[in-house]
Formats: C-alpha cells, structure tokens, sequence
C-alpha cells in the first residue's frame, strides 16, 4: 500500500474527497499526512523485527561527543554506562558527552519510512490512524469502533509476522545471558558434592 493510498483511507473515512498527492494543499490532506506519520513513528517505537539493528558501531565525531541519527529512537550499548539523550549519546558515569572513542550498541531501534514498512504494518497504521482521524474530526463512535476493529485484526498479522520473522529466543535476552555465563546446564552443587 502507497502512503497516498493510506491518505485517502483517512480521507474517506470522514467523507472528504480523496486527493492526487501528498503535498495537496487541502487542510483534511495536510490533518491526515499528518496523522499517518505520527502514528507510523508510535507504531515502530516498540521495536520489531524490521526495524531492530544489532551491533551498531557509532563513531566519534571532531570534538569527541557521538551523535545520534534522528531516525534511531532507541539505543541500548553494550556498555551500560552509555545512554541515548536527545540526539547524542551520554556517558551517566562521568556525567558528560564527550566519549572520546567510537561505541558498540547492542540494540536499536530504527524509525522507517512508509514505504520500508511490511504490508501488515501499513494495514495496521492505516486502520489505526483512521480511528484516530475519525475521533478527532468527526467524533463519531461507531466509525471508530469500526476502524479501531480493522487495526486491531491488523495488529494480530503484524504479532504473527513478528514472531516468525524475529525468531526470538527468551534465553537470548541479556538477563538470561549473564545468568548462564559459565555455568553448565543440568550442573547443580549440593553441599560440597557436584552433580551432574
């Protein structure tokens, strides 16, 4: 699905004329294009399968400080000591930006562009900003609740979608790592006897 398709799915839902472009200077365009991307952004914020990147290498810039691109919203280091705060990264234990070396995320989460989005997600973000535009310029309960059933449906292929394609694995979250590290499995210590 395009994004001006997307628009026009806002559009119709409050009995407005579909539109030709995204840049239709027509204030309902303007409210809807608007609406799509808010919601796109609240969307991926969570983190899903298309748009987590491990072990990202951010570098230094000319001052010594890392700065953060606007399309990554949420960053987790390899050392914890690091955090993402506004669009640099600060170091919590000197209280300072300035790094002096280039840094290794674990984790982040990358905000993309409509047409980068799977189709479950687009239908998602679709229905779901069409709710949303629904109670905002017509405020009409039913259409809403019509609208807010398709998102949902939507929301259960993206979750399956997640699910096959992130392949994820409890025992891979950090916790479960350092809880096992260097510990063999089924290997418990009674007293001063070993049992395997």
């Amino acid at each position: 699905m395009k994004e001006l398709e997307a628009m026009n799915v806002l559009l119709r839902a409050i009995g407005s004329s579909p539109v030709n472009s995204l840049e239709t200077p027509h204030p309902d365009a303007a409210n809807a294009k608007a609406t799509l991307k808010r919601l796109r952004l609240q969307a991926q914020s969570r983190g899903w399968w298309f748009n987590i990147d491990y072990n990202v290498t951010f570098t230094q810039n000319s001052v010594g400080e890392i700065e953060v691109p606007s399309y990554i919203s949420s960053i987790r280091m390899l050392d914890r000591n690091y955090v993402k705060r506004g669009d640099k990264i600060y170091d919590n234990v000197n209280q300072t930006y300035i790094i002096n070396r280039d840094l290794v995320a674990e984790r982040t989460i990358r905000m993309v562009d409509w047409d980068e989005l799977p189709q479950s997600m687009q239908s998602y973000v679709t229905y779901f900003a069409a709710s949303q535009f629904i109670q905002d310029e017509l405020e009409d309960p039913s259409k809403t609740a019509h609208y807010q059933e398709a998102a949902g449906q939507a929301m259960l292929d993206v979750k399956k979608q997640d699910l096959e394609e992130g392949q994820y694995n409890m025992f891979d979250r950090p916790k479960y790592r350092q809880n096992r590290a260097g510990i063999r499995p089924y290997r418990q210590v009674l007293g001063h006897r070993i049992i395997q």
